[in-house]
């Protein structure tokens, strides 16, 4: 078989997980872009890992996974939202982030099975994906994409003048609990079918690569939905042809070409 008959077969056999992977791409491009502008850096590396604690316990009880996910990014902004905006928000969202990161082990450590369906979830390999429930997943990421997209004046406004957006009437705390659902859900669905490594992948470096080249919103939002769709194609071929996995290779790629754009921007000045 050759090379590309062999990425063309692993096409027509992965096309659902795949599927999902474009919608992801396009989703976390776009929010990866705000993440990056409004620094929320911090809740986008807890999410995955809190979305992952909350599939630990579902393991362990023997529950469905998605709910128990669901319920913990919700147990999350609901704290991020009491706890309120700066130093105070970043101490609990590091908190988040490591305590997500033991406690998702710690639930299942003496389950072998949970032990491999955790790491599963975090690389993104071996997972056992129904296609209705894949295919219905994609559209959910576009229409949060969407929505992200739709508001970027708002997140813009609140991350940069909270105090003039308060003076206006915009209730700043509900529109950044809105912000923190929305990136919750691209972040719960791409972890629940592609794993971790993906999703953090598609939400920082895109951005990292396109912002350096522009400064307008809507150039740089088509810019990181771009990028990361090519990443995503890149780092399949990559994955069948050379036996690497595709969510590292994703990732590898990604760092590469962020750097690169990164050194010629400023080679050019930019």
């Amino acid at each position: 078989m050759t090379p590309w008959r062999e990425v063309i077969v692993s096409l027509e056999l992965f096309w659902p997980a795949l599927l999902v992977a474009a919608a992801l791409a396009v989703a976390a491009g776009i929010s990866g872009l705000f993440v990056a502008l409004r620094r929320e850096g911090l809740a986008a590396l807890a999410m995955p890992q809190v979305a992952t604690l909350g599939v630990a316990v579902a393991l362990r009880i023997g529950w469905p996974s998605l709910p128990v996910a669901l319920a913990a990014l919700a147990l999350m902004i609901a704290l991020l939202a009491w706890t309120g905006s700066g130093a105070a928000a970043d101490m609990t969202l590091s908190a988040c982030f490591v305590g997500a990161l033991s406690l998702s082990i710690l639930v299942i450590v003496n389950a072998a099975a949970h032990v491999n369906d955790i790491q599963n979830r975090f690389v993104g390999s071996d997972l056992a994906v129904d296609r209705l429930e894949t295919v219905a997943a994609a559209p959910l990421l576009l229409i949060l994409g969407g929505a992200m997209a739709a508001l970027w004046r708002r997140w813009l406004l609140l991350a940069q003048a909270p105090a003039a957006a308060e003076l206006a009437g915009l209730r700043p705390r509900l529109w950044e609990m809105l912000f923190h659902v929305l990136l919750a859900g691209v972040v719960l669905l791409g972890t629940n079918y592609v794993g971790v490594v993906m999703v953090l992948a598609l939400l920082f470096l895109p951005a990292a690569a396109v912002l350096p080249w522009t400064g307008r919103i809507p150039q740089a939002l088509s810019g990181c939905v771009l990028v990361a769709v090519l990443l995503l194609a890149a780092g399949f071929v990559m994955s069948v042809r050379m036996g690497w996995p595709f969510s590292h290779s994703v990732g590898g790629i990604g760092f590469v070409t962020m750097a690169a754009s990164r050194a010629a921007a400023r080679v050019c000045g930019r």
